[in-house]
């Protein structure tokens, strides 16, 4: 057998590290990319197909293929990746064994999260099934439709559940790190105030709350439930839409019409309405950033760099559209939504990245000390050390950044308007049916793309 030189071997690992952190920040943009550009051929929806048939993170390809299958107007192709990020969720997340779970513990705290495959967060749990329930819509299947409008609410109303527990669970580890470790207060305590002390600025920028709820999945299943003539319960969620928007005249009024309707649900409503959804810009992604921090180690303070999350706001698309005279109203800020689990899973997050890096300079000290190959192990384990010093960048590259709604009578057609008075969409519209419109713009200067539903 052929000896391989001990400095070729460590100067594979780095690469194999580094262009693994690489091969991530391409393969983000890379979904960016076919998603605005409209990449719909049958290679590129083959390729990431056979991903998730190799079980090669399933999740993460799933919900990102998904979106851009559905801005093809691939419905049923769409479905199937996010059926594929479903069973994910539920097989490889929600029922992953003790075992597995350890296992992947162990990984990414002596490498870094992006080395196992993405779990997803709840906010794109909750987008997956309301894109499956528009995806039916769009099929015409309103049976399915409302199983995944129903299995948005649930999940909804299981994440608030979550992030109680959540808390309850940050506290207890807090807990156990203070035994585990004879330097916490420097090491962990000390350094977690500094690295919030970064992100209060981020949180700024922000509306975040305490209590998780995504307006967007409410408004659109009562929308749903109003056209498949279920008049009471799309009042009944209509009603937490409007609570959560006091102030805006639109939803008032909204609110007022889907009343009426469950009020009169025996009696014949020949009024026909069209409901336009704008999902407007490029919604909040994870970026990391760097700091430098001190820490304790054989009684030797040592600085040294650890990757940390943030959020990255990107840039809105049109403030508002024109529907047959009447601008659309913002209904809720995706950004907040996602701002607001960050910041919930922010102190497992800290902890977490702390003692990684604990470990991680814990093991150079002892190479260092029982270093006898001159310095070669000490160099790998500092260079392995930098290129794993990633952090997790992997999320829902397309999602929305704010949605904005408007309702109107049907009167047969429909003209919908850029601020500039641009016309970007008109259609008739069947006076005799209900109408549903999604228009999706990724930037002004790029073709917005919009779906009629007619029920």
């Amino acid at each position: 057998m052929t000896k391989i030189p001990l400095k070729t071997t460590l100067i594979g690992l780095s690469c194999l590290f580094l262009g693994a952190c690489a091969n991530q920040a391409k393969v983000n943009s890379n979904f960016e990319n076919a998603l605005v550009q409209k990449y719909c051929g049958a290679d590129f929806f083959n390729e990431n197909l056979e991903k998730i048939q190799k079980n090669d993170d399933i999740i993460y390809t799933g919900i990102n293929t998904g979106l851009i299958a559905r801005n093809c107007k691939e419905f049923n192709k769409s479905n199937e990746f996010f059926d594929a990020a479903e069973d994910a969720y539920k097989y490889d997340v929600d029922l992953e064994s003790v075992g597995k779970k350890g296992a992947k513990l162990a990984a990414t705290t002596l490498i870094n999260d992006s080395i196992v495959d993405y779990d997803g967060s709840l906010y794109e749990r909750i987008m997956v099934n309301v894109y499956k329930g528009l995806n039916f819509m769009n099929l015409n299947d309103y049976t399915n439709a409302r199983v995944e409008f129903n299995r948005a609410l649930m999940r909804q109303d299981k994440a608030k559940e979550y992030f109680a527990a959540q808390i309850a669970q940050n506290r207890e580890d807090l807990e156990k790190a203070k035994k585990e470790d004879p330097n916490y207060t420097k090491n962990m305590n000390e350094n977690s105030k500094v690295i919030e002390e970064q992100y209060n600025s981020l949180f700024k920028e922000f509306d975040t709350t305490k209590k998780f709820v995504n307006p967007y999945a409410t408004y659109i299943a009562s929308v749903f439930f109003f056209m498949d003539q279920d008049y009471r319960k799309a009042a009944d969620l209509f009603r937490e839409v409007a609570i959560i928007n006091p102030k805006n005249k639109e939803i008032q009024k909204e609110a007022k019409i889907f009343n009426n309707y469950a009020k009169k649900i025996n009696s014949k409503n020949n009024k026909k309405y069209i409901f336009v959804v704008y999902e407007n810009g490029m919604g909040v992604v994870k970026d990391e950033f760097s700091i430098t921090l001190p820490f304790i180690v054989n009684k030797n303070i040592i600085s040294t760099s650890l990757a940390l999350q943030t959020l990255k706001k990107r840039e809105a698309s049109f403030e508002n559209l024109n529907i047959n005279g009447i601008n659309t109203t913002e209904v809720v800020d995706l950004d907040d939504i996602v701002a607001t689990e960050f910041k919930i899973n922010m102190p497992a997050m800290i902890s977490k990245a702390l003692a990684q890096t604990i470990i991680k300079i814990t093991l150079n000290a002892a190479v260092a000390n029982n270093d006898s190959s001159g310095g070669w192990f000490s160099l790998a384990s500092s260079v392995a050390t930098a290129a794993t010093n990633k952090a997790d960048v992997r999320s829902w590259r397309g999602l929305p950044k704010s949605i904005s709604v408007a309702m109107i009578e049907n009167s047969g057609s429909i003209s919908i308007k850029d601020p500039q008075r641009q016309e970007i969409y008109q259609n008739n519209i069947d006076k005799n049916k209900n109408a549903l419109i999604i228009v999706r713009s990724f930037a002004p200067y790029l073709p917005t793309s919009v779906d009629l539903i007619q029920k």
